[in-house]
């Protein structure tokens, strides 16, 4: 058994409570944003969210650049600072009756990039705190839970909240939780020392060396590959399917489409945090097969959404589709651990968050006029089709390696 340093102990529950009220915050800020956009352009509100991804993608690749050279505590309170400065000048725009699609998409944007320079910043941080390899696994996991915990918390503060507060003041909840996850950073940090940060690249090297590398290091990995490609194909049909596309969907066909929609994700937000409390004990012997389960459940579920109209029943499917969730992140962690080496693990991470702001990108940019073609529904439906249909394909690759074992790296 472990026991952490109390001086660790104090940074790391100051830095986990931080990022727990700031993905909560930001589960609010996501639905002001969608919902305010819908407001002006109705389903063409996909762009404003295509341009969120495409910055989010851009930080990705480029963020280094400004993460390896500055101390990752600067960073990160920055971030969140500027964060919350840009969430209040929405907020004030929205109370003074003067918000527009331009401020919007030019805020969310630049908003957009700061968190792209934020989430590096905390994982370099994270090994000077925790530096047994143990209880760093531990941290990772702890950290990794905010998200899911934010899906529970932040739709059942919307659905607590809406009637008394306007969307637009959304923005301010999030600011808050902002500072708060600053002056959190500051309390964690102040006494450690700095992270060590990268100094053999700089500038478009490093931004070549980490996007390479990472693919370097995957392409000899079958299973590692068809993980990549179902998190494109997942965070598609989870962006058309559920963050965007149930959104329009329940403001055409629910009486009161925002608490529905908050249900909901607090529905899904249940079942990902009790699978993953589940699936943490268990160690994934076949990673692939829990790949291709989870994409078969959420494909089901993404499928079924549009088609139930009554609440219990919604909320029912949402949680059945969120058994994905852990599947696949801890089959990929799982895969990227032990079948990469250890100096290319960050890159072939890296690799990943890429495939995943590159689906959310792809889908934000093509609901819009698959929803004018389609209609909403049967968009979604569709998006959750081809999830299932990614399943199948990894049930066809399973088959094929065992014909042909020398073809393809175990699974």
């Amino acid at each position: 058994m472990f026991v952490l340093r109390p001086l660790a102990q104090r940074s790391i529950s100051l830095l986990w409570a931080g990022q727990v009220l700031a993905a909560t915050g930001s589960e609010f800020y996501m639905v002001a944003v969608v919902w305010i956009a819908a407001d002006f352009i109705g389903s063409d509100a996909g762009y404003v969210s295509a341009l969120q991804s495409g910055m989010l993608l851009f930080g990705s690749l480029f963020g280094g650049i400004l993460t390896d050279r500055w101390r990752h505590s600067t960073t990160m309170i920055s971030s969140d600072v500027l964060r919350a400065l840009l969430l209040l000048v929405l907020s004030v725009a929205g109370l003074m009756h003067v918000m527009s699609l331009p401020l919007l998409i030019v805020l969310a944007g630049c908003i957009a990039l700061l968190t792209a320079a934020f989430d590096p910043s905390l994982q370099a941080t994270l090994p000077t705190i925790a530096v047994e390899p143990d209880i760093r696994h531990a941290t990772n996991g702890l950290f990794d839970a905010t998200r899911r915990m934010a899906r529970i918390l932040g739709p059942s503060l919307i659905a607590l909240v809406n009637g008394f507060l306007p969307k637009s003041q959304f923005f301010a909840v999030t600011a808050a939780t902002l500072l708060l996850s600053a002056l959190a950073v500051w309390l964690a940090v102040a006494r450690l020392p700095p992270a060590p940060r990268r100094r053999d690249f700089s500038g478009a090297a490093a931004v070549i060396d980490g996007v390479l590398g990472g693919w370097r290091a995957a392409r000899s990995h079958a299973a590692i590959l068809y993980g990549l490609f179902t998190n494109l194909m997942g965070n598609i049909a989870w962006a058309m399917g559920i963050l965007l596309g149930m959104i329009l969907h329940l403001r055409e066909t629910s009486t009161d489409p925002l608490t529905d929609y908050s249900l909901m994700m607090t529905a899904y937000g249940i079942g990902n945090v009790t699978t993953n409390l589940i699936l943490s004990n268990m160690k994934p012997r076949r990673p692939v097969v829990w790949i291709i389960v989870a994409k078969l459940i959420f494909g089901i579920g993404v499928f079924l959404l549009p088609l139930m109209h009554d609440r219990l029943w919604l909320m029912a499917v949402a949680c059945f589709a969120s058994i994905n969730g852990p599947f696949e992140n801890l089959a990929m962690l799982h895969l990227m651990q032990t079948r990469s080496e250890p100096h290319r693990l960050a890159q072939v991470y890296r690799l990943m968050m890429c495939a995943i702001f590159l689906g959310l990108f792809l889908a934000y940019l093509m609901s819009p006029t698959l929803f004018a073609w389609f209609g909403i529904g049967p968009s979604i439906m569709g998006s959750g089709a081809a999830v299932f249909a990614a399943g199948l394909i990894g049930i066809g690759l399973l088959v094929w390696r065992q014909r042909h074992p020398a073809g393809l790296t175990p699974a």
